[in-house]
């Protein structure tokens, strides 16, 4: 709690002086480090048949080295049983004993492996923990080459950051290898009869949007502690999960998922101010199924366990929203108005000494080295146009070449997609520091769509599975922080989103809520924002509101501006409605 009076009096002290500069109060380790794995780790303690895994090896070259890892107490008919599974690949078998140990076995084949099967027939002990933890580097460099894990057994939740292990009478929790980063497993093979059903007591939910009523998703429960939980409690910044039933719980990239009759329960303890979460995933069973009944997430549930370590957000008295050097461009997505890119080129400098940074909004490690946006500031005449992207955090930290291009930029251009990408790439990095120094130099910052979200310091509809609910665990701090003491939403209109944002002002009566219709600009300088475009732009006010779930809505056309500080309309250029 000290630690948390220090923050935020730390965070009270920059916000008074936001109305002075931008301040950079964001911090690297608040964000996971790797926000991915690469590769597929599929983990389960029993399946029904193998024909179930054959979905994660589809797309395998017929010439794949395939290794299938046993140890001596297997039962022959489940090796035969793989061995038919694998039969498509080159196959190497490897078979653990007391004078075979894993860490003597694996190393040298993993180098040209692509598929693994890593199958046990007794529950892990401290020493398998010990020998299959030597040889964590050599599993990373194999995922990081895209390679396939599939770990099958008592033995299968060795991949977790921590698992339970039972041992004769005692049941402990063990560190384990930390492939799945940041997670603790209980399965139900190792748990009591106390611990493996989950409490069918609910309250409140913790979701927010209509589109969640059809998902089987995340619940505030009121229930006794159990030993995943406890657990937690004294693992900060981790989440649980509960594995059951016959099948495998699968994590490629980022996202997990499950493969047979399994369930997976996500589970993160509550926090001072934050209600406990839980989360049951289970397989797909149509595709026309809402998509969070079964696919989680990972870097949503690390970040929302980090979230549970940290002072509230957003804060009850926010920054002021000013932009006390420079100028904004906050853009609603579709087309951009007219003349707004050469204005944005005019006020970094001019053709000949603006310099000119482009962030594209991927997913992807890898970008094209020729961006549309870039291209098209040299056909207008443009002398310095570059573009920076990375999904290495640590690059966007520490760096110097990548870091180059943002130390002298007098203008930068977030680009379209969906906002959790810059959050994961840049939030509390030495860019992004970079990045407020624009506007301290008197330069210019825009974007468009998920390039016009990202500018505030909150940050509004950043799920990573689908973008209907517009507060996201774990991302609301995601904001890139040009401009505080605000929500904005993009694709206003055109996607019915009013509701949402009323939903979020209604929680936070201290955000004022800007919604941002496509082709319109909201163009920020100082405390005044200006609006140009086609459509118009929408402020959600709930402050100074008479009615508990009415906020304030005044949509304002070209032309028009409204003070964002004193929220209140200056230049008013709406038609009269006609008299009665």
């Amino acid at each position: 709690m000290l630690r948390l009076l220090i923050i935020s009096t730390l965070v009270l002290t920059l916000a008074v002086d936001s109305a002075v500069a931008q301040v950079f109060d964001e911090r690297f380790e608040d964000w996971p480090q790797k926000t991915s794995i690469y590769g597929t780790v599929a983990v389960g303690t029993r399946i029904e048949s193998t024909e179930l895994l054959r979905p994660l090896l589809d797309g395998t070259s017929p010439d794949c080295h395939a290794i299938l890892l046993t140890d001596d107490t297997l039962d022959p008919a489940v090796t035969d049983q793989f061995r038919i599974l694998l039969g498509d690949f080159r196959l190497t078998e490897l078979q653990t004993a007391a004078d075979r140990p894993l860490a003597s076995l694996l190393p040298q084949p993993l180098k040209s492996a692509d598929v693994v099967c890593w199958l046990s027939g007794h529950p892990p002990s401290e020493a398998t923990v010990a020998q299959t933890q030597k040889v964590r580097s050599d599993l990373d460099a194999f995922l990081d080459r895209n390679g396939i894990l599939i770990l099958l057994g008592p033995q299968a939740p060795l991949a977790f950051g921590s698992f339970q292990l039972k041992e004769g009478q005692n049941t402990e929790w063990q560190d384990a290898v930390g492939l799945i980063p940041d997670s603790v497993v209980q399965s139900d093979d190792a748990s009591t009869s106390e611990t493996a059903s989950t409490s069918e007591t609910e309250t409140e939910t913790v979701s927010d949007a209509a589109a969640d009523a059809a998902a089987a998703v995340d619940t505030a429960v009121d229930t006794n502690a159990d030993s995943l939980t406890a657990a937690l409690s004294s693992r900060p910044r981790q989440f649980g999960i509960r594995l059951s039933g016959d099948g495998v719980l699968v994590l490629k990239g980022r996202t997990f998922r499950i493969l047979g009759d399994a369930t997976a329960e996500f589970v993160l303890p509550a926090a001072d101010w934050l209600p406990e979460r839980r989360q049951i995933l289970k397989a797909q069973q149509s595709v026309r199924q809402n998509p969070r009944q079964y696919l989680v997430d990972l870097t949503e549930w690390r970040r929302d366990a980090i979230e549970r370590t940290l002072e509230p957000f957003p804060p009850a008295v926010p920054p002021v929203p000013r932009v006390e050097h420079g100028t904004l461009m906050i853009v609603g997505g579709g087309g951009m108005p007219d003349g707004l890119m050469d204005q944005f080129i005019e006020l970094a400098g001019g053709t000949q000494e603006a310099r000119l940074v482009y962030v594209p909004c991927a997913e992807q490690r890898q970008v094209s080295a020729r961006q549309r946006t870039v291209e098209a500031w040299k056909a207008a005449g443009v002398r310095h146009a570059t573009f920076i992207h990375s999904k290495d955090r640590h690059r966007a930290q520490s760096d110097a070449e990548f870091l180059k291009p943002l130390e002298q930029a007098t203008g930068i251009w977030f680009g379209g997609g969906r906002q959790w990408n810059f959050a994961d790439s840049y939030y509390g990095t030495t860019a992004q520091r970079l990045m407020k120094q624009v506007l301290q130099r008197g330069g210019v910052i825009g974007g468009s769509s998920a390039g016009a979200s990202i500018q505030a310091r909150y940050l509004a509809r950043a799920t990573p599975i689908q973008n209907f609910r517009i507060m996201a665990p774990g991302y609301e701090r995601g904001g890139l922080g040009f401009i505080g003491g605000v929500a904005i939403d993009q694709h206003f209109s055109q996607r019915g989103r009013q509701k949402d944002l009323m939903q979020l002002v209604n929680r936070y009566p201290q955000m004022l809520g800007i919604g941002i219709d496509e082709s319109t600009a909201l163009i920020v300088r100082e405390s005044v924002g200006e609006i140009v475009g086609a459509g118009r732009v929408f402020f959600y006010d709930h402050r100074d509101s008479d009615h508990p779930d009415q906020p304030n809505v005044t949509a304002l056309p070209d032309g028009s501006s409204f003070d964002l500080a004193g929220r209140r309309v200056v230049v008013d250029t709406r038609e009269p409605e006609p008299c009665p």
